[in-house]
């Protein structure tokens, strides 16, 4: 979730090199940036130093505007029409949605910027999984830093295509403008953020200049760490390079984002988490009293497969019990028999058919079924129960 956060930070930092309308809407008014670059000390160094303070005070700036072109705000829409950020590009440059290998920007004195496809990385300490990212097509790194991404990522790539180092510079206005717009997006969880912008010259295979700026965003959570970058290259005519360069970091470096639609954006996401988190929550518990019935389903079988075990143990037990007490019987030649009044049980010979037994646990053995000792006089003075043998 949060890499696709990092991703809509990334596409916002493309504004100022691609993404706006080729026919651009551009407003008819146009910027002088003048005043502006010299307040921000964006003019050609030359010209700048050659330039007196009393022509300043006259306004004469016609040297400057031999450096600095008119720009136009130049807008960037969302799908739905909506201006999203306005960058102050050269009037005589053309910016649009270019598809992969086309220029994003052209100009006068062959400029050409051309943006490269993102790329992303992960990186975790847990083996597992960045085994599954692996499988899954992902790239695993740790973030290297700004130098060695420029001499690992970059340098062996582009040498292959017969291009020369010249040198890397850190662009602060960029990443300081980067870093302010992903601030203000929604983020699901909290995590440790930090934005590049990094430059770098090159000479190319046929000895003109290139110039490269490389936009990166690195996240980084308890477990996690991810990260991406996105480059752009420009060319120019030898004579025009070095303004050209300066151009295109200006109206990088002062791209306007509108309110409106981060505001949407992040009211959105907001919405969009909170139900995923709801159904994940619902799914969770669902997932517990699924659990939880399993647990008792479980208990439940186990129970009553204990119980029949137990029930079958104690009836082979009852059984050997019966089968060892009837042979001990048998060897004593003896009966049971229970009390009819008291319903206790009594072992009694076999020999007779009729057992009496009073309280004192004595008992009377007879054959003579018509035989009743309360009614003998010679026995009256005790109370005798009938025994009954039992089958």
């Amino acid at each position: 979730m949060q890499a696709k956060y990092l991703l809509i930070a990334f596409l916002a930092f493309a504004v100022g090199c691609g993404g706006a309308d080729s026919s651009a809407d551009k407003p008819a008014n146009t910027v002088d940036i003048t005043s502006t670059a010299e307040e921000n000390n964006e003019g050609n160094d030359d010209a700048s130093s050659n330039s007196t303070s009393s022509n300043k005070k006259s306004g004469s700036t016609n040297k400057l505007n031999n450096n600095w072109e008119k720009l136009t705000m130049v807008p960037t829409k969302d799908s739905k029409g909506t201006i999203t950020s306005q960058a102050p590009f050269p009037s005589s440059w053309t910016i649009k949605n270019a598809r992969q290998g086309e220029p994003s920007i052209t100009g006068p004195n062959n400029v050409r910027v051309m943006d490269q496809p993102f790329k992303s990385f992960v990186y975790t300490n847990d083996y597992q999984m960045q085994q599954m990212y692996m499988q899954s097509g992902q790239p695993v790194s740790p973030w290297p830093g700004p130098d060695a991404l420029v001499q690992q990522f970059f340098v062996p790539e582009l040498n292959s295509q017969g291009w020369k180092f010249l040198r890397q510079y850190n662009v602060p206005e960029v990443a300081k403008l980067d870093k302010w717009y992903n601030d203000q997006l929604f983020k699901a969880m909290p995590s440790q953020t930090d934005v590049f912008a990094i430059g770098t010259e090159w000479q190319t295979s046929d000895g003109s200049k290139a110039f490269m700026i490389t936009r990166a965003l690195v996240s980084t959570t308890y477990d996690m760490q991810t990260w991406y970058y996105f480059s752009s290259v420009l060319k120019a005519d030898k004579g025009y390079f070095d303004k050209a360069v300066k151009q295109y970091l200006f109206a990088l470096g002062n791209t306007r984002y509108a309110l409106e639609p981060i505001m949407a954006y992040n009211q959105a996401e907001a919405q969009r988490v909170g139900q995923s988190w709801a159904a994940f929550n619902q799914r969770m518990a669902q997932n517990q009293a699924n659990f939880e019935q399993q647990q008792r389903n479980y208990v439940n079988n186990s129970n009553a497969i204990n119980d029949a075990i137990m029930n079958g143990y104690n009836s082979r037990s009852a059984s050997s019990d019966q089968q060892h007490q009837n042979y001990i019987d048998g060897i004593y030649e003896q009966d049971n028999a229970t009390n009819t009044s008291t319903g206790n049980n009594y072992k009694t010979s076999i020999h007779y058919n009729e057992y009496w037994m009073n309280s004192n646990g004595e008992y009377i053995s007879t054959n003579n079924s018509n035989y009743n000792p309360n009614l003998d006089d010679d026995l009256n003075g005790s109370n005798w129960d009938k025994l009954k043998k039992q089958d």
